[in-house]
C-alpha cells in the first residue's frame, strides 16, 4: 500500500496497551484484516473497534522489526480471496480487538482477488514503549536464513557430484 493514508492505534489498542504497561504482558497482534470502506476513502477514527466494511482476514505469516516499535508485517491474500477495493487495513490482536487501524481519504484504492494479493505493510508503533506489542510471526531474518542455508547446502551437494563425476571421468568407473 501507498504511504498515504493514516495509521493509528484504537482506543481498544491503547487500553490493551496501558494495561499491559504495568503488567509485563504483552499484546501480541496476529491477524490483518482488509475491508473496502463501504465502498468509500475515509479516515480513521480512534474509537474504531472494527474495519467499516471487512471483506478477508489472514494470519500475518512474516515480520521483522525496521526500526524501533516500527515492524514490517507480510500477509498474503490467495487469488480466492474474494475481489474488492482495500480502502482500509485494520491490525487485529490474538481475542480479536482491533489494536492499530490504516485507511484515508488520500489513498488509492488496490484491487483484490483472481490473483494472490501480498500486503507487505511496515506498522508504526512509534507512540509505544518497547516490548509492549509483539507481532506474532515468524521472524523474516530467520525464514532468510534457513532459505540461505538450505541453498547452500544445495550447491554444496551439487558440487561434491560435479567433483565425483569429474573423479569417475578421469580415472574410470569404480
Amino acid at each position: 500500500m501507498p504511504s498515504s493514508g493514516t495509521e493509528l492505534i484504537t482506543d481498544v489498542g491503547e487500553a490493551k496497551l496501558n494495561l499491559a504497561l504495568g503488567s509485563g504482558v504483552a499484546v501480541q497482534i496476529t491477524h490483518v484484516a482488509m475491508g473496502d470502506g463501504n465502498g468509500a476513502n475515509y479516515n480513521p477514527g480512534f474509537g474504531q473497534t472494527e474495519l467499516k466494511r471487512e471483506l478477508a482476514r489472514n494470519p500475518i505469516e512474516r515480520q521483522h522489526m525496521v526500526g524501533s516499535n516500527a515492524w514490517r508485517v507480510t500477509v498474503e491474500f490467495d487469488h480466492d480471496t474474494p475481489a474488492f477495493w482495500v480502502r482500509e487495513i485494520g491490525f487485529f490482536d490474538a481475542e480479536g480487538d482491533m489494536i492499530a487501524i490504516w485507511a484515508g481519504a488520500d489513498i488509492t484504492a488496490r484491487q483484490t482477488g483472481a490473483i494472490d494479493y501480498m500486503l507487505d505493510h511496515i506498522l508504526n508503533l512509534s507512540r509505544v514503549q518497547d516490548g509492549l506489542v509483539i507481532i506474532n510471526a515468524p521472524d523474516d531474518g530467520l525464514f532468510d536464513l534457513a532459505i540461505t542455508t538450505g541453498l547452500a547446502i544445495a550447491n554444496l551437494q551439487l558440487e561434491q557430484l560435479r567433483q565425483a563425476d569429474a573423479i569417475r571421468t578421469a580415472h574410470g568407473q569404480l
